[in-house]
């Protein structure tokens, strides 16, 4: 599981074949024939967990997990039974085997319950690879020939890839991701939890976790990506509130969080120095409505409008718009959660997907006003905060394994269980290594 989270974002992926189901030439549908080697790593991890016995899985699905996996396995299956209906139905079925395999790595994660600060180190360590191949890339402006880890090939020209300021592009950094907004929303989430790393530990291991941290955010800041940025934003906000409530910044904690917060000031405004005509470009095509996003936007309630109930089918949001184009347009995944889920599995899919949530939120409403002090619960409450961020903004959390399986991360840690040696007033729940098994 921790080899996982340590590839979690990577876009090495391995192809396979089944006769008469080619969705190779689907545009814009980013699933296709193939699986990504943390899902491989998540299946393994899965199969293991299941020969090693039922008690676990009994265990977990004991508590509010079960509710959660219920709903999840029930948004699986619609998926599936969306191929009776949708226009590419091995599309469909594609979209329903992914999200077994995510909900599966979240049944590990609850089940297994591995210390938070092992399963934060193994992330954080995997993302300063992509920091480290992305400050590459940035400097050379161009890819540096990781093929073979799964690096992309970026054209010269590609929009998506690159930020335009005149005549002049620039290459975003994108490590070993698939986009630079996929890797933005893993460092985001990288940012908010690798503060959970410092506590407890001496003063040489702390200045090394906030050279890391100044890392991850200067190669968040180089992905130039707007839904990323924000959601680190938001999220550690998120996380501040929930730790002062929990009256965990009372302790040396905060003094480490002020130190970060200036030292982030001085990072963006360095950057915003150095790339402000590039900003100036990003920030104004969403000001002014030039943004792709907008456009998404109308398509994906026409869609919805056409199809209420059932939707359009699971991973046919792009080849149901060249349907309503009459073959003009094929457009991308609209980037809004939300909105792809029901404009492609309709208001069944909003009920679904509502009631998953109201789970999340109903385990964080009763550890807020329990204040517990378990430093963790605060944090990955920020991350959660920030992942709802990123779906408000991008697509990837339902049309990428890396997202399908930062979100399966995060909920599946999220539903487990306080450790029982933890009390209110136990300095130890401030230690970066609490023992959950």
């Amino acid at each position: 599981m921790l080899t996982a989270l340590f590839v979690l974002a990577w876009r090495r992926a391995w192809g396979f074949g089944l006769p008469t189901f080619d969705a190779s030439e689907s545009p814009h549908y980013q699933l296709g024939q193939t699986i990504r080697v943390a899902e491989v790593l998540a299946v393994i991890a899965s199969l293991s967990s299941v020969l090693a016995g039922p008690a676990t899985l009994f265990r977990v699905l004991r508590g509010p997990f079960g509710a959660f996996a219920a709903c999840a396995l029930a948004l699986a299956g619609l998926a599936a039974a969306s191929a009776c209906w949708a226009l590419h139905p091995r599309l469909a079925v594609i979209q329903a085997a992914h999200l077994l395999i995510w909900i599966a790595f979240a049944v590990v994660v609850a089940g297994v319950r591995l210390p938070p600060d092992r399963m934060v180190a193994a992330f954080v360590l995997g993302l300063l690879v992509h920091a480290t191949v992305g400050f590459a890339q940035v400097i050379i402006q161009n890819h540096v020939g990781l093929t073979v880890l799964g690096e992309l090939r970026i054209p010269p020209d590609d929009p998506l890839k690159k930020v335009q300021a005149g005549t002049s592009w620039f290459l975003r950094a994108y490590g070993l991701s698939p986009h630079p907004n996929v890797l933005a929303g893993h460092l985001a989430i990288g940012l908010i939890l690798s503060g959970g790393l410092s506590g407890g530990q001496r003063h040489v291991s702390r200045r090394l976790m906030g050279v890391t941290w100044v890392a991850l955010l200067a190669c968040l800041l180089l992905t130039f990506s707007r839904s990323g940025l924000l959601a680190a934003v938001v999220g550690m906000i998120g996380a501040g509130i929930w730790l002062s409530h929990a009256g965990v910044l009372a302790r040396p904690v905060a003094g480490l969080g002020r130190k970060l917060a200036a030292t982030a000031v001085v990072v963006i405004a360095v950057f915003a120095l150095a790339f402000s005509p590039y900003i100036t470009k990003r920030v104004m095509d969403a000001l002014l409505g030039a943004d792709i996003r907008l456009v998404l936007l109308n398509v994906a309630m026409k869609l919805i409008a056409e199809h209420p109930l059932s939707g359009v089918g699971a991973g046919n949001f792009s080849v149901a718009t060249w349907a309503a184009t009459s073959g003009q347009t094929t457009y991308d995944a609209v980037h809004n959660v939300l909105l792809l889920v029901v404009a492609e599995l309709g208001l069944t899919g909003l009920v679904v997907v509502g009631t998953m949530v109201t789970v999340l939120v109903a385990v964080g409403y009763r550890r807020w006003h329990a204040r517990s002090n378990y430093l963790w619960y605060g944090l990955l409450a920020g991350s959660l905060m920030g992942l709802v961020t990123v779906s408000l903004f991008d697509h990837y959390l339902w049309t990428h394994p890396q997202g399908g399986l930062l979100a399966a991360w995060l909920v599946g840690w999220w539903l487990t269980d306080e450790p029982e040696h933890t009390s209110a007033g136990d300095d130890r729940a401030l230690s970066s290594v609490p023992d959950l098994r």
